[in-house]
């Protein structure tokens, strides 16, 4: 059997992924309409998976086109765009993607969760050729808060430490300062990049943490007897503490402006 690719391990069970994976804080969708200065921006949004961001800016009115490497993840992203919305989904690596008339220059160009996955020789100068002078390129991951302390999470870290210590929980895999800083390493015209954390706080029943962990690449890579048994102490943590489970996480946004 062919090694999986992690970036690819989503597509796997792309309707789970959609059903458990987290959205996004509305303060986060509102910042976004802040930088723009519009509601009916163009966008290219980049690995945008089963459309979870994109489905947020369609329904601010704004209009564009997901990029999504996995056909499985795709397909979701399109039925579930919302009625009326000028958006579509091509199946395509970015860094291969070549984009339609109408669709650059781009007033956004976004990355949910995605961004780490695209080579670094080619993002950035990429996401440039797609912006218009004045542009915005905006990055965001939703990443556990160091505020996850009670004690039904010292409990789970044990279940870890027991039956999967390399993985550890969710992963932090994240991007703050993409490609390094300044932009003008690359030759590039961007200004000085803003970083905000949006924190909130989402509930979890015991299947549904459950079935969220099943989506990340960490937990799916695991050899299936391991992480059936990882999942059955996970779950009997949850269920000792009465069944459901309060996770905080902080959306950190990076953005910067294309300058000319």
């Amino acid at each position: 059997m062919a090694a999986r690719e992690r970036r690819l391990v989503f597509g796997e069970d792309a309707e789970l992924y959609d059903r458990a994976r987290p959205s996004y804080p509305s303060t986060l969708v509102a910042e976004l309409v802040g930088l723009v200065g519009n509601g009916g921006a163009r966008v290219v949004d980049v690995g945008c998976g089963t459309g979870k961001a994109l489905r947020l800016l369609a329904r601010k009115g704004m209009r564009g086109v997901g990029v999504e490497p996995h056909p499985a993840m795709a397909e979701v992203a399109r039925r579930r765009i919302p009625e009326g919305a000028d958006w579509r989904v091509d199946v395509c690596d970015f860094e291969r993607w070549e984009p339609r008339p109408g669709d650059a220059p781009a007033d956004l160009v976004t990355s949910a969760q995605a961004w780490h996955w695209i080579d670094p020789e080619v993002r950035m100068r990429k996401a440039h050729g797609l912006l218009r002078p004045g542009g915005w390129l905006a990055l965001w991951w939703n990443v556990s808060s160091e505020d996850n302390d009670t004690p039904v999470d010292d409990a789970l870290a044990g279940a870890y430490e027991e039956h999967a210590p390399e993985v550890g929980g969710l992963p932090s895999i994240n991007d703050p300062d993409p490609d390094g800083w300044p932009g003008a390493a690359h030759g590039l015209e961007f200004g000085p990049p803003l970083e905000r954390d949006f924190p909130w706080t989402q509930a979890y029943t015991t299947e549904e943490w459950v079935e969220l962990l099943r989506t990340h690449s960490n937990h799916r890579l695991l050899a299936p007897d391991r992480l059936d048994r990882l999942l059955a102490a996970v779950a009997n943590v949850i269920d000792d503490h009465g069944g459901l489970y309060h996770h905080r996480y902080v959306c950190q946004l990076w953005s910067t402006q294309r300058l000319r």
